[in-house]
């Protein structure tokens, strides 16, 4: 059996009333700073690098998790609004002032981009690490970080908007639904490890194609692993349904397990040409063999995919 045996008992035991509650309450990761900006700068690299803007009157993110920190490091690189999306209220003001003080002192710093050595799970790797002077420069940062705006920003984080008609820098909101952004609003939208859980994710990548401008971007990193769930990185693929059920149970964290031809092809079918497209490849833990039935059409590049950083243009 590929699941684990702790991961199949833990799935099991999501169906006892009470005990869902205690999975998932944190998410990992952005509450350091550090990472956020590791994070923020590699989506950033990879749209630089093919040519695409670095600049945004308004970022849209799904999923911030434990902080809005990746939100924030936009906004320190001359955004003009962010909108931070998620199903659970996770983060809290307190650790976002604090965690924005620190990514200020790290533009100010020009501090090199974090690498593989400090954030070995954060992809894609990166041709150089240095700080992006390139497309940061000193004449976008000196505006970005112009200390009546970072008041601003301040007072906006420790009382965000829950709705995009309040008005301010940054609005935050979790529980979201479909339809709270209006049409044609957002230049960006990013998330980082968040797309691999939504179960109907034609109509997640449906609704933020609506929110995008003509010539908007996505620019998403996808983890196609199955969490550490299986005894193989890629073992979701060999459970069959009734299994994956027991397995994942009512965890809040839920991967959808599709694979990265399933992303490609919902962006080109919502109008969007795909411009960056970095995977990170492995060898497959499981053989074609081993398949479950739903997953025997999955292509070889899906099978050795362990994630991807996607980045697209909404072409109308």
């Amino acid at each position: 059996m590929s699941v684990k045996t702790r991961s199949l008992i833990v799935g099991i035991a999501t169906y006892i009333p009470g005990f869902r509650s205690l999975t998932g309450r944190k998410t990992g990761g952005t509450v350091s700073a550090r990472y956020c900006y590791a994070v923020w700068l590699r989506h950033l690299s990879l749209l630089h690098r093919h040519g695409l803007p670095t600049n945004f009157e308004t970022v849209a993110e799904l999923g911030p998790g434990d902080s809005l920190g990746v939100g924030l490091a936009a906004l320190l690189s001359g955004a003009e609004r962010y909108v931070a999306l998620d199903a659970v209220r996770y983060a809290d003001s307190a650790s976002n002032l604090q965690i924005l003080e620190d990514l200020i002192a790290l533009f100010r710093n020009r501090a090199p981009i974090p690498d593989y050595v400090e954030f070995p799970l954060v992809q894609p790797p990166l041709s150089s690490y240095a700080f992006p002077a390139e497309f940061l420069t000193s004449t976008r940062l000196e505006a970005a970080l112009n200390p009546d705006r970072l008041d601003v920003i301040r007072a906006a984080v420790a009382n965000p908007g829950t709705s995009l008609h309040d008005g301010g820098p940054v609005c935050y909101i979790a529980p979201w639904k479909p339809g709270v952004i209006e049409n044609g609003t957002v230049e960006l939208v990013l998330s980082q490890t968040v797309l691999e859980f939504p179960h109907d994710l034609a109509g997640m990548y449906a609704e933020m194609c609506r929110w995008l401008k003509p010539g908007g971007i996505m620019s998403h990193e996808i983890d196609f692993k199955s969490l550490g769930i299986t005894v193989e990185w890629n073992g979701h693929w060999s459970c069959s349904d009734a299994l994956w059920r027991l397995a994942a149970g009512r965890r809040r964290h839920r991967l959808n397990r599709e694979p990265h031809s399933t992303h490609i092809a919902l962006l080109q079918k919502m109008g969007c040409r795909v411009v960056c497209d970095e995977r990170t490849v492995q060898p497959s833990g499981v053989t074609r063999a081993q398949l479950a039935p739903r997953f025997r059409h999955l292509i070889d590049e899906d099978l050795t995919t362990s994630s991807a950083l996607i980045q697209a243009v909404k072409l109308a």
